[in-house]
């Protein structure tokens, strides 16, 4: 993800989603895409299956371009 798709996540994720704030998804989703071995806990597993969602969609998005 570009930084600007990183900003994007992390204002649809606060718009939507809300569990956690701006600055801890920013982060969760830096390590991720840094390819960092993240210890997901429970915590984290909403930032992950909203993440999982944003991949689907932009891979959708990109096929039906």
């Amino acid at each position: 993800m570009t930084p600007q798709e990183q900003a994007a996540f992390v204002k649809a994720y606060g718009s939507n989603v809300c569990h956690h704030p701006d600055e801890v998804v920013a982060d969760f989703v830096s390590r991720y895409e840094s390819g960092e071995d993240i210890d997901y806990s429970y915590e984290q597993t909403s930032i992950m299956d909203a993440l999982g969602v944003w991949h689907d969609a932009v891979k959708f998005a990109k096929e039906k371009s």
